[in-house]
């Protein structure tokens, strides 16, 4: 016997035929159909589980829409199925969690309501349904708490040198810190303000520039969060968060009579100063553009390169070569710099700094090897110090594919380039006996954790005789005008060629005392022409001021 059942539904009807005794559908497969589909990622399958009224009222790509504003703002990644789907009174539930980017998981429980159309259940779509957990008339929030404060950068003695809030900033220190700071502004483009928008920031202003900006998150700290389900009368329910970070001070490592005094022997010269620490890498001053201007290293690289001839025993300390005014190779007459008569013994050629030496040196040592110590070194690797700075580059072997190309990257110049905090860790390693103390510049409350290891670079012995010659280049060498009264210094000149025409950037990088190294510096002056004409005075006066101020 058949029995029929007509029941009023809106303004339709909806007919329901079933033999007696026949179950009636069940309704627990499209709401885990819907959310598998979901969890799945296919809109396409959900959107197909939808009731004809609710496609109606919901087109796909407000369904759609709807979906992808949710996820934009739980920063979710996906979703899961978490537990069975239970039926009551026409809605179903279905535990699920959500996995966000910024929340990590958020259990919740997707609300499913049903309706019987045509002898089959199908999800009578809302809003509300783009995120487990929210209910009927709840739309998802992100909302944050921005920290106002914002930390203070201190010298290693603890003096100010940016204090103050982010919107009334001050920096007591003056002009000479003004470049290593930075300063601090609101976003002036688009990508500025959508990027810090992410991180829950809105138009306050943040680090634009040099230790402000390296150092933002832990002088800004971080916005707490909060995922929040608004109802209509503007009630907010937690769903999930985090809390903020609050600001901190940095205790740097900068010396500020040590700055000041670089400062003064910079002057207004176009260049860079730079001074580390010898047993530990720690920055003590940095003025001009010492951590960004990459320039060419010119014969301070001749550092680099004995090292690598000296470990693979292609020369030694005593090694003899002619006195020449140039040396070819390739058909290329590669001079010396005053196309003087130079050679003698390798420490010799290394004093007075000849090419015609280091060239063809570099060239017996050969490619591989002489990228690997320039990579040992710290070149073509991304810096350890907390400071937006570039790296410096020797080629890659394979693109050396000349002797000529290869004799010219021995010599500093040919395609490499480096900063003065390069040039500076350079000379450190061979201060530290071959060890290198990556530079640093932050000490509190960065942790020691996050900063570099030591690590060796070169065998004690080969520091031991790069040492020897960088003592000569200042006893008798090019680098003289870098004796100090104070200390014996150990030293490397530089005159990098920059093309026809153009005045020479003039180097030295070097160490003291020389047998029991204190302070490392790196001086480049930018056209400045000779390096120990113009930059070994300028780099003794600041050794001296690092001496009385250690």
């Amino acid at each position: 016997m058949l029995a029929l059942a007509v029941s009023a539904v809106g303004t339709g009807a909806v007919l329901a035929v079933n033999t007696v005794g026949e179950k009636p559908p069940d309704p627990r497969p499209v709401a885990r159909s819907f959310a598998q589909a979901w969890a799945g990622g296919d809109l396409d399958a959900m959107y197909r589980e939808l009731t004809p009224r609710a496609r109606r009222e919901n087109p796909r790509t407000t369904f759609d829409d709807a979906y992808a504003r949710s996820a934009a703002t739980a920063s979710l990644r996906r979703v899961r199925v978490a537990g069975p789907v239970h039926v009551r009174a026409g809605t179903a539930t279905v535990p699920m969690v959500a996995v966000s980017k910024l929340f990590g998981d958020v259990p919740g429980t997707l609300t499913v309501p049903l309706a019987e159309v045509d002898g089959q259940y199908l999800v009578a779509w809302k809003p509300f349904m783009t995120f487990p957990g929210l209910t009927d008339g709840e739309t998802l929030e992100r909302v944050y708490k921005v920290p106002k404060s914002r930390g203070a950068i201190l010298s290693k003695d603890s003096e100010p040198l940016a204090i103050g809030p982010r919107d009334a900033r001050r920096y007591p220190a003056g002009t000479p810190f003004a470049l290593i700071t930075g300063f601090v502004r609101t976003p002036e483009s688009m990508a500025d303000l959508a990027q810090r928008r992410t991180l829950g920031w809105s138009d306050e202003e943040y680090g634009q520039a040099g230790l402000e900006r390296s150092l933002d998150p832990t002088l800004s700290g971080r916005p707490g969060v909060r995922l929040v389900a608004r109802s209509a009368d503007g009630q907010g329910r937690r769903l999930a968060g985090h809390a903020g970070r609050h600001p901190h001070n940095v205790k740097t490592t900068l010396s500020v009579p040590v700055q000041e005094a670089a400062v003064t022997a910079l002057g207004d010269r176009n260049g860079g100063i730079v001074v580390l620490d010898a047993q530990s890498g720690a920055l003590r001053a940095a003025v001009g553009n010492a951590l960004t201007g990459l320039q060419p290293p010119g014969s301070t690289f001749k550092t680099v390169t004995a090292s690598a001839a000296l470990e693979s025993n292609k020369a030694t300390l005593s090694s003899e070569y002619p006195f020449e005014k140039f040396h070819e190779i390739n058909g290329f007459k590669l001079k010396n710099f005053h196309k003087e008569l130079c050679g003698g013994t390798l420490e010799n050629a290394f004093a007075e700094s000849c090419n015609s030496v280091f060239a063809p040196l570099a060239v017996e040592v050969g490619a591989k090897r002489m990228n690997e110590m320039a990579v040992r070194y710290g070149f073509n690797r991304q810096p350890s110090i907390h400071y937006a700075v570039p790296t410096s580059v020797y080629p890659k072997a394979e693109s050396l594919t000349s002797d000529l190309q290869l004799g010219v990257t021995g010599i500093g110049q040919g395609g490499v380039v480096a900063t003065p905090l390069q040039m500076a860790s350079v000379a450190q390693v061979v201060a530290g006996g071959g060890l290198m103390h990556p530079p640093y510049v932050a000490q509190q409350p960065i942790s020691g954790s996050d900063r570099e290891p030591s690590h060796r670079v070169i065998p004690r012995s080969v520091a031991a005789g790069v040492a020897q010659m960088m003592q000569a280049v200042v006893a008798y060498g090019t680098g003289q005008p870098a004796q100090s009264s104070l200390a014996t210094v150990a030293g490397k000149t530089g005159t990098a060629e920059l093309g026809p025409g153009i005045k020479s950037d003039a180097w030295f990088i070097g160490y003291a005392p020389a047998q029991a190294p204190q302070v490392v510096v790196a001086v480049l002056i930018v056209h400045g022409g000779v390096g120990g004409t113009t930059a070994a005075p300028i780099a003794r006066q600041v050794i001296d001021a690092a001496l009385q101020n250690p």
